[in-house]
C-alpha cells in the first residue's frame, strides 16, 4: 500500500471523525450511504452511542453498535478512544429516528478495548458494558466454526444512522446489502491484506452504497449472525471509493470474552 494511502486510512476514524482535541469538536455521526430505510424494530440489536461531550447544538450521535447481550455492546474501538469521555457515553436502543425519543438508553459502566488494538485499526473492537439491561434481542457473535459466513461472494447487511451522501444528513436507521470482496477491493482503506482481520464489502454495481464517516462499530449481519463492526471506509460518503471495511468478529470475540 502507498504512503498516500497509508495516510488516508489512518485519517478516516469513521465513527468519531475529529474528537475534540485542539480545539476540534467531535463531528456528528454519519451513516449508510444509498441503501434503505429500515426500523429498530425490523433490526433490535441495533443500538446508537451518544457522547455528550460533541459540539453545543450538534448531534450527540457518535457510533453505532451492537447488543450481543441483554447488558453488553459491541463497537469499534476506536469509538472509545476518540471519545474524550468514554464512561460519558450512553448508549440507546430501540430507536428508528435518532431525533426521537423513542426506545431506552442506558449509561456506559465498563469498556474494555481488544488487548491487541492500534491505532491502525486492527484489532478495531470494544466491548461496552451497561449499568442495566436493554429490552431489545442481541445478536449471536461469528465464530471460528462460522467461516462459511465471510466466503467471498456471500451477502451480508450494515446497518447505521446519519448522512445518507455527501453532507446531506439523514435521520432513520438504514440499511444496505454488501457483497463480501477480496481485500484488494477495498483500497485505499482495507490497511492491510490479512483476511483473518478484516473483512471488505463492496455494492452492486453502479448503486455505490456504503458506509459512512460516523457509522463506524455498526453491524455487519449475515444469516442473522454478526460477522463484522464497521470500522472504516468511504471518507467522504460520495462515489468515489464506496467501499466499506469492517472487523472480523470472529477475530476479536475470543479476546473480548465473547463466545
Amino acid at each position: 500500500m502507498s504512503q498516500h494511502s497509508r495516510r488516508l486510512t489512518a485519517a478516516l476514524l469513521t465513527a468519531a471523525g475529529l474528537t475534540a482535541v485542539a480545539g476540534v469538536g467531535a463531528t456528528p455521526a454519519a451513516a449508510v450511504r444509498g441503501g434503505s430505510a429500515t426500523t429498530s424494530q425490523a433490526a433490535p440489536f441495533t443500538v446508537m452511542l451518544k457522547n455528550p461531550d460533541a459540539p453545543a447544538g450538534a448531534d450527540s450521535a457518535w457510533c453505532g453498535g451492537t447488543l450481543v447481550a441483554p447488558d453488553k455492546v459491541l463497537t469499534a474501538a476506536h469509538c472509545v478512544t476518540n471519545a474524550p469521555r468514554p464512561l460519558s457515553m450512553t448508549v440507546v436502543g430501540g430507536r428508528t429516528d435518532r431525533l426521537s425519543a423513542a426506545g431506552q438508553e442506558r449509561r456506559v459502566t465498563a469498556v474494555k478495548l481488544d488487548p491487541r488494538y492500534t491505532s491502525d485499526l486492527v484489532h478495531d473492537a470494544a466491548v461496552l458494558t451497561l449499568d442495566k439491561p436493554l429490552p431489545y434481542k442481541p445478536l449471536r457473535v461469528a465464530t471460528d466454526k462460522d467461516a462459511a459466513l465471510y466466503a467471498t461472494g456471500r451477502t451480508a447487511t450494515v446497518y447505521g444512522w446519519g448522512l445518507t451522501d455527501g453532507a446531506t444528513q439523514g435521520r432513520v436507521l438504514k440499511k444496505a446489502t454488501l457483497t463480501l470482496s477480496p481485500l484488494a477491493a477495498c483500497e485505499p482503506y482495507s490497511n492491510t491484506t490479512d483476511t483473518t482481520l478484516k473483512v471488505c464489502g463492496t455494492s452492486a454495481k453502479g448503486k455505490g452504497d456504503s458506509i459512512c464517516p460516523g457509522d463506524s462499530g455498526g453491524p455487519l449481519v449475515a444469516d442473522g449472525v454478526l460477522i463484522g463492526i464497521v470500522s472504516t471506509g468511504n471518507k467522504y460518503c460520495d462515489a468515489q471509493y464506496p467501499v466499506s471495511v469492517f472487523t472480523k468478529v470472529s477475530t476479536v470475540a475470543p479476546a473480548l470474552g465473547l463466545r
